[in-house]
């Protein structure tokens, strides 16, 4: 087995709505910056750091008092304790973990935060028709096991994990959790990022704060206008450059929510039994029980724009899983007769 991350060409497909004015955004390698202002324009309150291995970046357009920001930052650690007291599974103290190491038809109640954002995901996983599935998480620790040892699980062991895989392997009715089988486990990290800009958003917002940009990991989700009144406006650098003036794109983001997906985070290359060489990458399928593969045509790059960070969170990967960009476009298409606010990019290999 070897890491490997090659760069490659893209043809890039675009579907929008066109929610912004003079918006491109072409998603190879997503790699997103809040683009910088000139010397002579006011300048965000900027809030900065390294949380559970990820860095966050929150810039607020709205004058704030040096007891302001003392409060702001608290509100900020609070949130960010509350995503990992509850909903990281790599803290083995988490409510989450908690369930995931639940034994069957064991009843356990729900905090208030966890019952909520399970009823939010319900909603998902039924418009994504299973695509999305944090239930993948048994799935995800048999690859990675047999990846290691430089092989593909055999097909018995996968078809074991079909009984615990699925949404429908757990209850959470009226606050009370249950599972079938105690190997169910929930992976939230594909939308725990989205949750926290959103909650950082809304209660910054309640604070009484109008203009803010809030990042973490990529996820994007802003309010209002930057202290200058423009947009907040981000870029999308090139892997191998990150010069604003050779940008893949410039956007500008007003009361919305940018999320990215991509192939290129993780490769792994892997011989078959039948001596066939394959590239996998780290996002996971539930509907076909194995991680995607990289090869011509795939989906290398989906970013979805939203009202909100988790929608755009969730649904960004979810266009990931399609055989091509033209079923991932079509099946947006769709989905905006519904929800006519969603935008998406997508570039394929």
């Amino acid at each position: 087995m070897r890491l490997i991350n090659k760069r490659h060409s893209s043809i890039i497909l675009a579907l929008g709505c066109r929610l912004l004015n003079s918006i491109l955004f072409l998603s190879l390698l997503p790699i997103l910056f809040c683009c910088q202002s000139s010397p002579s324009q006011v300048q965000p309150t900027h809030f900065s750091h390294n949380v559970m291995t990820i860095d966050y970046n929150i810039q607020v357009g709205d004058l704030l008092s040096p007891a302001k920001k003392q409060h702001i930052q608290k509100i900020i650690d609070a949130t960010f304790q509350e995503i990992d007291a509850i909903y990281n599974k790599w803290n083995p103290h988490s409510e989450l973990s908690t369930l995931n190491q639940l034994p069957a038809n064991i009843p356990l109640s729900l905090s208030p935060q966890l019952y909520q954002f399970l009823q939010r995901l319900d909603t998902l996983v039924e418009l994504s028709g299973g695509r999305f599935d944090p239930t993948i998480e048994p799935l995800q620790q048999l690859w990675k096991t047999k990846i290691a040892q430089g092989q593909c699980p055999s097909a018995d062991e996968i078809a074991s994990l079909k009984p615990c895989i699925g949404w429908h392997t757990f209850h959470f009715t009226n606050g009370i959790f249950y599972k079938h089988d105690s190997r169910t486990q929930l992976d939230l990290g594909g939308v725990a990022k989205g949750l926290c800009v959103d909650l950082l958003i809304e209660r910054l917002h309640r604070e009484g704060l109008n203009n803010l940009y809030v990042e973490w990991g990529g996820e994007i989700r802003t309010l209002g206008f930057h202290p200058s009144l423009r947009p907040w406006r981000v870029y999308i650098s090139h892997l191998a450059n990150s010069d604003p003036n050779q940008a893949i794109a410039h956007v500008n983001l007003i009361n919305r929510a940018l999320a990215t997906s991509g192939d290129y985070f993780q490769h792994w290359e892997i011989t078959t039994e039948q001596g066939e060489k394959k590239i996998f990458c780290h996002i996971f399928n539930p509907l076909t029980l194995a991680p995607l593969e990289v090869k011509p045509g795939s989906v290398a790059s989906a970013s979805l724009l939203a009202s909100d960070c988790v929608t755009a969170d969730a649904l960004a990967k979810v266009l990931m899983l399609f055989n091509s960009a033209e079923e991932a476009q079509a099946w947006l298409e769709n989905l905006q007769t519904q929800y006519p606010d969603l935008a998406c990019w997508i570039a394929t290999r």
